[in-house]
């Protein structure tokens, strides 16, 4: 771990940095990383290089019979996705209420936002 200017944070008692990760931390979160697969090949573009029937142009697609349906946690002793407002929480239409935003991120490989004048 590290403080806001670099240095390592240490243990008052040992005077040792602190560990950022450990192997559970490491197993837990590749499993956000399960249920991914290929996308079939397509005929309509070459392969760059020698594995044929390696789909990477397309995006992945999830199978969720595979995916780990467990809560993953971060490394601050938290979740992933803890701080974000469940949609549940939401008051009832928000998105119709004045002043609510808009943001089109496209339709590329690597959105980026894009303003919508309309």
């Amino acid at each position: 771990q590290l403080n806001d200017d670099g240095t390592p944070v240490l243990d008052p008692l040992t005077g040792k940095p602190f560990e950022t990760y450990d192997n559970e931390d490491i197993e837990c979160l590749a499993k956000a990383w399960t249920g991914f697969e290929r996308q079939n090949v397509r005929s309509n573009y070459e392969e760059l290089d020698d594995r044929p029937g390696d789909n990477k142009m397309d995006p992945m697609y999830i199978t969720p019979e595979a995916r780990d349906p467990f809560p993953k946690s971060n490394l601050n002793g938290g979740f992933i996705g803890d701080g974000y407002v469940l949609c549940k929480d939401l008051p009832a239409q928000s998105f119709l209420k004045k002043d609510a935003g808009y943001r089109l991120l496209g339709g590329k490989d690597s959105p980026f936002f894009e303003d919508d004048e309309n």
